[in-house]
């Protein structure tokens, strides 16, 4: 009996440190990582780049699963309610070292209450921690609509297993692997979908044998990133890693970690909160900065990671330590996320939320594979009177079933002088491709306009756009145009049979006959001859304007040299306040 107290106490104590080591590992490098940093330059690999166009996944675009790991000895980084919650929503895979493991694994989980094992399976692969999001897998979508893994070195050259968890997940999920030649950590980085990603300046710091420039082109044509936002790491703090200060809610939302005043970092973090204000999000629109109060080490024993979250679909999981700032910090994501459910996370005692090191570190999304991807580039701000307005969205079909077509709609109301409108919908139609367009009419002198998109395909997946739909819609304002005179607009809306778009010609009124645009399809210029008009506007397929002219001739020469191939809609608006639209191609 002795025997065996001595022994468990050494037993217990040998976890204990080695748990104490792990955790300490994620704050700063160890020992053997700086002794070992030169393996990384060693272990660079580079592979041909995906096919054009790449788009990097975003975290809040539609999910099938999540991945977590098992290391042995420590056991899950992450509390098993967090888990059960989970596997309600989606698949989650736990990566294991061993079949051995995989079953003592799933017998553990099975004793979890309200844990769906269903939605739980496991991928067989060594990993040296539990911190999936720093190594876990960049999903990509490339030219070819093929998803794949862009495969990073990273950024700890004493976990070699975790470095070669990629390629492991590529393989079990049966999609491409790209070695991309960068040293980097996935808790440093975070993409919107649309082109645009966010690090702080860790990654020019470990990559300093390569140029700037040189790392944002490797971006570029790995990510398919355009626009890298690089900023300086306000937290001052070992780890320099984005998500403990910062994160992407949406394409055009981000929240910004908040200091005390007089705090020792105060002034970085106003200074990036103020630099993402300013900034152009890919819609066009300034970023909505949202701000949760982490305190952090400036209080005694405060831990307020609250930016350190996962968004799962509809549902945000945001870790809590018992604070008391924890009620505000659920506060912010409710006002800047309406809609979704908001899930906090209380921590694990024996693998504590940390300043640097919480839920989203442990975790990493899984994009649902087969998704129905919709891109719209929306109709936002304040927007000059029009009876009605064009929207086009691309929308892919990833699993490869038929979009329903009459499924497609635009959903919206109108909030104007007599009151808001109940929710109305109107058709979307296949104008070319995968690009689809329809009309919101009716529009009042000034009004404010609310709308979200929806499509599905044969598969059974219902997407909206926004992804929360309705409680979160897109909205703009209208005003009337002061050069038109009033007793030139009629004071009906357009004619009903003039507003449904012709997959032939997109006419919207009956005057459109009138409207000549030579040639087309067009290749470096072209001709519109039109009678006396107020305005030409140019849309792409994606609903985003691209040329506008305020006072038009009835002919006019257009330069469209720069513009992608592809499907336009050019819109002319008329003198009495009614308006043509026409397809144009730009072909190469």
């Amino acid at each position: 009996m002795k025997k065996f107290s001595i022994f468990s106490f050494l037993f217990i104590l040998i976890i204990n440190i080695l748990q104490a080591q792990e955790t300490q590992q994620r704050y700063e490098l160890t020992a053997e990582d700086i002794l070992r940093w030169h393996e990384l330059s060693e272990r660079l690999r580079t592979s041909t780049p995906p096919d054009a166009p790449v788009v990097s996944i975003a975290e809040f675009e539609r999910c099938q699963g999540v991945l977590i790991a098992y290391p042995g000895y420590s056991g899950f980084g992450i509390p098993n309610n967090l888990i059960a919650e989970m596997s309600q929503l989606v698949t989650v895979t736990v990566a294991v070292s061993s079949t051995y493991q995989q079953n003592t694994v799933r017998n553990q989980l099975q004793n979890v209450p309200n844990i769906n094992m269903n939605n739980v399976n496991f991928v067989v692969g060594s990993v040296d921690s539990y911190w999936t999001r720093d190594f876990g897998p960049w999903f990509i979508l490339d030219g070819n609509d093929e998803f794949g893994v862009a495969d990073f070195t990273y950024n700890r050259p004493a976990r070699p297993n975790d470095d070669a968890h990629m390629a492991i997940m590529a393989n079990f999920l049966n999609i491409n692997h790209f070695d991309f030649p960068i040293i980097h950590t996935g808790g440093n980085y975070m993409s919107d979908g649309y082109g645009t990603a966010a690090s702080d300046e860790l990654v020019y710091n470990e990559n300093s044998d390569l140029t700037q420039t040189q790392i944002h082109q490797y971006c570029n044509d790995y990510l398919g990133i355009n626009n890298y936002h690089v900023t300086i790491d306000p937290q001052g703090d070992y780890i320099a890693h984005i998500d403990c200060w910062g994160k992407f809610l949406g394409v055009d939302k981000i929240l910004i970690a908040q200091l005390p005043v007089g705090a020792a970092h105060y002034a970085d973090y106003e200074a990036v909160a103020n630099y993402f204000a300013n900034a152009t999000t890919p819609w066009g629109n300034k970023y909505k900065v949202y701000r949760v109060f982490e305190p952090g080490s400036t209080v005694s024993n405060a831990r307020t990671p609250y930016t350190n979250s996962l968004i799962l679909n509809d549902h945000v999981f945001v870790p809590v330590t018992g604070a008391s700032y924890d009620d505000d910090a659920i506060a912010v994501y409710q006002q800047a996320m309406p809609g979704y459910t908001i899930v906090p996370i209380m921590e694990k005692s024996s693998t504590p939320w940390e300043n640097t090191d919480a839920l989203h570190c442990r975790t990493h999304e899984i994009p649902d594979l087969s998704m129905l991807r919709i891109t719209h580039y929306p109709t936002l701000g304040s927007q000059p009177y029009d009876s009605a307005f064009i929207l086009a969205a691309n929308i892919k079909n990833l699993s490869h079933q038929a979009i329903v077509s009459d499924s497609v709609r635009i959903y919206y109301r109108i909030t104007d002088s007599l009151g808001t409108s109940p929710w109305n919908d109107t058709p979307m139609t296949l104008v070319s491709g995968e690009t689809w367009a329809g009309t919101i009419s009716g529009i009042a002198d000034t009004c404010q306009v609310e709308y979200y998109l929806l499509a599905k395909d044969e598969s059974g997946r219902r997407e909206t756009y926004p992804l929360i739909g309705e409680p979160d819609p897109f909205i703009f304002t209208v005003g009337r145009n002061p050069n038109i005179p009033t007793d030139t607009i009629p004071t009906d809306t357009v004619p009903t049979d003039t507003t449904t778009i012709d997959t032939n010609d997109l006419v919207m009124n009956l005057q459109s006959s009138a409207l000549h645009i030579l040639p087309n399809p067009a290749q470096s210029q072209f001709v519109v001859t039109t009678p006396t008009a107020t305005s030409m506007t140019v849309f792409n397929a994606f609903g985003q304007i691209i040329y506008r002219e305020n006072i038009f001739a009835e002919e006019r020469t257009v330069n469209c040299s720069s513009w992608p191939a592809g499907l336009y809609i050019v819109r002319i608006e008329l003198p009495n306040g009614q308006y043509v639209n026409k397809k144009l191609t730009i072909s190469r």
